[in-house]
């Protein structure tokens, strides 16, 4: 996977250093969606992975003329971003487990974090457009992993409304994101 931000690697640490805030902005702008979908798969809370790539950015800005950017940028944030979830999880004292004491920095593991960014990317693009209460109980059921019958009580409706949203969603997925991409 190619990284399509215009800098290189050194032209964003001299960006840095003379505090560029437009190279800065594009940065952001180019990156921050990805990174707020690895944190995610880190840490899976929605607010707890904004607050760890806004203080990413916080950071780069303040130590700018500290930070050096060897190899892709691309590479740099998403290891920056993996390492300051993985941080925050032990400091929270969460379970964590092997896969995540286990990353490894190589090119594979990247492009599989890429892959799973890209992926959850496709995904909410496509759930924006299913209807806001089917969307609401997929996201309840497979992001925030409640059973259906919790589901049912927190939304005051009936478990079988639950299993039919449930049903219409994961069709709709099956054919937008299988359709595209034959087994």
């Amino acid at each position: 996977m190619k990284d399509v931000f215009p800098y290189s690697p050194a032209q964003v640490t001299e960006a840095f250093r003379n505090r560029d805030i437009q190279i800065f902005q594009e940065l952001y702008k180019a990156y921050s969606e990805e990174l707020y979908l690895l944190a995610h798969h880190w840490v899976k809370d929605s607010d707890l992975a904004r607050d760890i790539v806004h203080n990413l950015f916080v950071h780069l800005w303040e130590k700018a003329d500290q930070v050096i950017i060897e190899g892709q940028v691309k590479h740099y944030l998403f290891r920056a971003v993996s390492n300051r979830s993985l941080n925050e999880l032990k400091r929270r004292k969460r379970h964590v487990g092997e896969e995540l004491l286990q990353f490894q920095a190589d090119e594979q593991s990247f492009h599989h974090m890429a892959d799973y960014v890209l992926f959850q990317r496709e995904l909410m693009q496509h759930l924006q457009g299913l209807p806001p209460r089917c969307r609401e109980i997929f996201l309840l059921s497979r992001i925030h992993g409640l059973e259906p019958a919790e589901i049912a009580s927190q939304l005051n409706i009936s478990l079988n409304t639950v299993y039919f949203q449930l049903s219409i969603a994961l069709k709709s997925l099956r054919v937008s994101l299988l359709g595209k991409k034959k087994l």
